[in-house]
């Protein structure tokens, strides 16, 4: 079990330093969000209120969320599920290379 928020950086982002993640409160937030545990989702919101949850929800980095992860955590913050997720590529869904001219 992650006791401190330093844990919890490192095991959901274990490829940067866990200071440099926590700096970057929506990032940080973002990841435990879509990786931690649990654990990790206690020990963060010992630390986060709601609305901080809540704002790091809507400035998501693009790419991060799985569509299942991003549907429930829309759904418990925000109460709508249906929010869109951020795209790497605004509007790359409609594209379709066969059609180009």
């Amino acid at each position: 079990m992650a006791s401190s928020l330093q844990d919890v950086a490192h095991h959901v982002n274990w490829y940067t330093d866990p200071q440099r993640l926590l700096s970057n409160e929506t990032l940080f937030l973002c990841q435990v969000m879509a990786r931690g545990s649990v654990d990790d989702l206690i020990v963060a919101q010992r630390y986060y209120t709601p609305e901080a949850f809540r704002r790091a929800i809507l400035n998501a980095p693009p790419g991060l969320f799985s569509k299942r992860a991003w549907a429930y955590w829309t759904w418990m913050l925000l109460d709508a599920s249906n929010h869109p997720m951020p795209e790497r590529f605004p509007g790359a869904n409609q594209l379709d290379w066969r059609h180009a001219k």
